[in-house]
């Protein structure tokens, strides 16, 4: 390509020819005509390098500049505002936001201590069917009228519905994490894992098995930790009037600890209790089974709560009155006595 050519395509193009900037020609090419390697490598030593005259001569494509307009920023408060910024930091909701921005020690310990009663309940129940439960638990006399020491005990028996509050708060914080499937991730899909029964899986169907059972045993601590104590009622004829009675059972830490042991891992439980050289123990079993209906529970538990308390006051009653309830009829002596006479019924 001649300059007269290129002059042709690109005005602005500089004029090589004259003095410093005039370009050498390529060995064997005659004076006065310019190769394309002569052009290229010219502009590449001015800080410009380009393939082809064509893509040197190309105008560069303008790049233009968007900007994010949101169309309801003039409607906005400032609260709107930073639950909008937040959306976009952490792409949580506005429930989230709300629950994030609570100061919890502000909260009334009674607000928890209820939310407890109805979680270990697992029932519906009013606020006044609530607020009973709680005089009668922890002994307040008035839940309208709270002391300092009604304060404490309604502190600690919520405790847990608040330590749960505040370690939500914490993961609000964060943003919602995004899966992304890499090239890599797609690659250890073909690989396998044997088990230790000797079963084969893929890998990544082996991760997520292993992340939904850690999550898994996570949400089960966190459910047994918070069962604290359970009440049974029980209703007995006082004299002719139904009368209803509470019986409450504190699970300790070795309680908790069992159930644990148990649901974590529900499977093993039942091969390493009911499985034995003779087979499975179905009676057992079922029996055991039973008591996992909590009709079945209060059922076995109201019957032996009414035979203790049968019991009880029978012998309760034999102690204040010496009452022999033995049918057994005591011997007289037929000794005579001094000045006394003995005598049949008929002589008489």
């Amino acid at each position: 390509m001649s300059i007269e050519e290129q002059d042709n395509n690109q005005e602005n193009l500089p004029d090589i020819n004259q003095n410093d900037n005039q370009v050498e020609n390529n060995q064997g090419n005659e004076p006065g005509i310019v190769t394309d390697e002569a052009v290229l490598d010219y502009f590449k030593k001015k800080g410009r390098e380009v393939s082809s005259i064509d893509e040197l001569l190309k105008e560069p494509e303008k790049v233009i500049e968007t900007k994010e307009v949101n169309p309801w920023e003039d409607l906005m408060d400032d609260d709107d505002k930073a639950f909008f910024n937040y959306k976009k930091e952490t792409g949580r909701t506005r429930k989230e936001y709300e629950a994030l921005n609570t100061n919890i020690d502000d909260i009334p310990p009674l607000q928890f201590a209820r939310e407890q009663v109805l979680k270990e309940s697992g029932i519906k129940l009013s606020q006044s069917q609530v607020d009973e439960y709680l005089e009668n638990k922890l002994g307040i006399s008035d839940i309208n009228d709270l002391t300092t020491n009604d304060l404490i005990e309604l502190s600690k028996y919520g405790k847990s519905i608040k330590d749960a509050r505040l370690e939500e708060q914490e993961k609000y914080r964060q943003p919602i994490k995004k899966v992304v499937h890499s090239a890599q991730q797609n690659n250890n899909q073909d690989e396998l894992v044997q088990l230790a029964n000797g079963t084969l899986m893929r890998k990544s169907d082996y991760e997520i098995a292993q992340q939904n059972q850690d999550k898994h045993n996570q949400m089960i601590k966190e459910a047994v930790n918070s069962v604290t104590a359970t009440s049974f009622k029980v209703s007995i004829d006082d004299n002719g009037e139904q009368k209803d009675l509470n019986y409450n059972y504190d699970y300790s830490d070795n309680d908790r600890s069992s159930a644990l042991s148990i649901v974590s891992d529900l499977g093993k439980f039942v091969q390493d209790t009911y499985q034995g050289a003779e087979g499975f123990n179905h009676k057992q079993f079922a029996e055991d089974v039973f008591w996992l209906d909590p009709k079945n529970r209060n059922t076995v538990i109201s019957s032996l709560v009414h035979k203790a308390r049968a019991e009880a006051i029978e012998e309760v009653m034999k102690q204040r009155g010496n009452v022999n309830y033995n049918t057994q009829s005591n011997n007289l002596s037929n000794k005579e006595m001094p000045g006394i006479k003995i005598m049949n019924i008929n002589d008489i």
